[in-house]
């Protein structure tokens, strides 16, 4: 089977790559289009092009492409990049369409109405429409879920826990967190308005506890949150350390005792499930996608993350009860496996591209 992969950016936090793409990488020939420039080692085993941030070199080359190579299945991960695609194969190509699955990897309101507009078409052309979670398929409008829903599915986003083992065994030699903090806490994700990291900063000064904070990613807050973070008592460690490859991350999940999330939206985050198979406590926002995810009771408490108090309450449970929290590590483990392990996703999702490949082939 010879399948297209399109995506705008191929770097450490990729779904796209690191789950899809090295998942299928011994199964399926796979070639990934990517409209910026690669960020990290691409396998040898995976085809790559990309258009260098260039929306016209990338049109260009998946026209060359489709041109040279007959594919049997279309996987487009981004809207953007699903219009560079549909515009490419105009007119002589439109076939194509007929091999095509569309992932949307977030909630609906979290993407921008350009962004939803842009989904909207990508879908309706699409072959078939796959949301990342069943919370993501409820986020849809009730329009959208009436025209398109004969053609639409959800299939639960997983992760790669033989990444994590890998990563434990090579007993990483730095120490990321300082060996005499008494609460080690990790904070994932882009620093937007949406990932929500302020909501956190806020109530620091509220709460007596003796912690260190990392915070893992970048983005157009980091410097107001960077400024912010220079008010919050000494009695609290903070550093934001920008974007780290996916082992490092995981290194950094595998030391902390916490990993909190009071995001304001989400698909159905990864590091969440990665962060509960290293045996992190998490401290999750209550929204949707976060409550799909439903860890072990013991190991989780849920916040709205407006709601200060609910904040400020949950880091005065994980400051009194922090020694008997580092001994049930373990306890999320089988679970994240069970409901969320990679090989579950990819065994879905090749039974979408087979179904592709043999209604192509009926026609």
């Amino acid at each position: 089977m010879k399948l297209l992969r399109i995506t705008p950016t191929l770097k450490s936090t990729t779904t796209a790559y690191n789950q899809f793409s090295l998942g299928f990488k011994d199964e399926i020939d796979q070639t990934i289009a990517s409209l910026q420039k690669d960020e990290i080692p691409i396998d040898k085993k995976i085809t790559f092009f990309h258009g260098d941030g260039s929306v016209f070199r990338l049109f260009k080359l998946i026209r060359r492409n489709i041109n040279q190579v007959d594919y049997d299945v279309v996987h487009i991960h981004n809207s953007i990049t699903g219009i560079i695609f549909i515009l490419a194969i105009f007119p002589f190509k439109l076939s194509l369409l007929n091999k095509t699955v569309f992932t949307l990897h977030n909630s609906w309101e979290v993407f921008k109405t350009r962004n939803q507009f842009l989904n909207v078409i990508v879908m309706l052309l699409s072959k078939k429409v796959v949301t990342c979670g069943k919370s993501s398929q409820q986020s849809l409008p009730k329009l959208i879920r009436y025209f398109f829903g004969n053609k639409t599915r959800s299939i639960t986003n997983g992760f790669n826990n033989s990444r994590i083992d890998r990563v434990t065994s090579n007993k990483f030699a730095m120490t990321h967190f300082d060996v005499s903090s008494m609460i080690k806490i990790v904070y994932v994700g882009a620093l937007t308005d949406i990932k929500n990291q302020i909501a956190l900063l806020r109530v620091l000064n509220l709460v007596n506890i003796q912690a260190e904070i990392i915070f893992l990613g970048d983005g157009i807050n980091k410097q107001s949150l960077i400024d912010f973070s220079k008010k919050v008592s000494s009695s609290i460690k903070i550093c934001f350390k920008g974007c780290v490859s996916r082992d490092e991350t995981i290194e950094h999940m595998l030391e902390a005792d916490v990993f909190i999330s009071v995001s304001k939206g989400e698909g159905l985050p990864i590091a969440v499930l990665e962060a509960m198979y290293c045996g992190c406590f998490l401290i999750l926002s209550n929204i949707p996608p976060h409550i799909e995810i439903s860890p072990p009771s013991e190991r989780c408490i849920y916040v709205d993350s407006a709601n200060e108090k609910e904040v400020i309450n949950s880091l005065n449970y994980i400051s009194q009860n922090i020694e008997k929290l580092k001994g049930q590590r373990n306890v999320s483990k089988k679970y994240s496996i069970d409901s969320f392990g990679l090989d579950i996703m990819l065994k879905s999702y090749m039974e979408v591209y087979k179904s592709l490949y043999m209604d192509d082939l009926n026609q």
